[in-house]
């Protein structure tokens, strides 16, 4: 956090859970809680701090409301126009990292959002470092999918994508994965798709010829409709 203003010029660390939010917002009422006897004029490129000042979900800003005098303004301009006060604001907040702490404390909001950024950092890391899963060769991010408009081929495609069919999988009595006749190797997605013999010539009238599975699931694939055309035509589409 850095505060600049008449004779003042602080550089303070916080928790790193706290976001950049939260950094704002504990500036103003560090100004606010300063003990001086003239009006205060609060000047924050950060608009979002000062509609809160009308919401007062935070906790430093209800602090701020709290103990803000009377004559206090608060006042937003835009970032980075060359505002000198801002500017060394922006420079003493850079260098706050290596200052002691405002306060050891963190608002159950940032607490939530640190957890959820968190969990998310290791699932994507553990995402990228696995490449033998089905689903991860289609997908290289944990970022949700654009649906589709038709329902049903969203369920056929989703499917796919997880690698349980009853085109690869038989799901009467006990389960079982199911062998390609032509090829002699178990009839996965990837392999219907991809690697089958048999069904060269039908992806080639399809233009859907490719060695990767990601090309034709992918969530931006250009071969979208055509998978579908040649699932129906292939006998595959209502057995999936």
């Amino acid at each position: 956090m850095g505060v600049s203003g008449d004779g003042l010029l602080v550089s303070l660390s916080l928790p790193t859970q706290c976001l950049v939010f939260s950094a704002e917002a504990v500036a103003i009422l560090y100004v606010v809680k300063l003990p001086v006897n003239r009006p205060i004029l609060v000047v924050t490129d950060s608009h979002s701090v000062i509609l809160a000042l009308t919401t007062r979900k935070h906790p430093w800003i209800q602090g701020t409301v709290k103990h803000a005098p009377s004559n206090t303004v608060s006042m937003w301009v835009p970032g980075h126009c060359g505002v000198q006060g801002n500017v060394t604001a922006d420079h003493l907040a850079g260098s706050g990292h290596t200052r002691p702490r405002f306060t050891g404390t963190v608002s159950l909001q940032d607490v939530k959002k640190w957890i959820k950024r968190t969990v998310r950092r290791a699932w994507d890391t553990e995402w990228r470092n696995n490449r033998t899963y089905h689903l991860r060769k289609i997908k290289a991010t944990t970022g949700t999918w654009k649906d589709r408009p038709n329902l049903r081929e969203q369920r056929v495609v989703s499917r796919l994508c997880t690698g349980h069919s009853r085109v690869s999988h038989n799901f009467g009595g006990t389960p079982f994965r199911r062998i390609c006749e032509t090829c002699g190797v178990p009839a996965t997605v990837e392999h219907i798709l991809v690697n089958c013999a048999e069904l060269k010539d039908l992806w080639a009238a399809f233009g859907l010829e490719s060695s990767i599975i990601r090309n034709l699931l992918g969530d931006e694939s250009p071969a979208a409709a055509a998978l579908i055309t040649f699932l129906k035509e292939a006998n595959f589409y209502n057995n999936i």
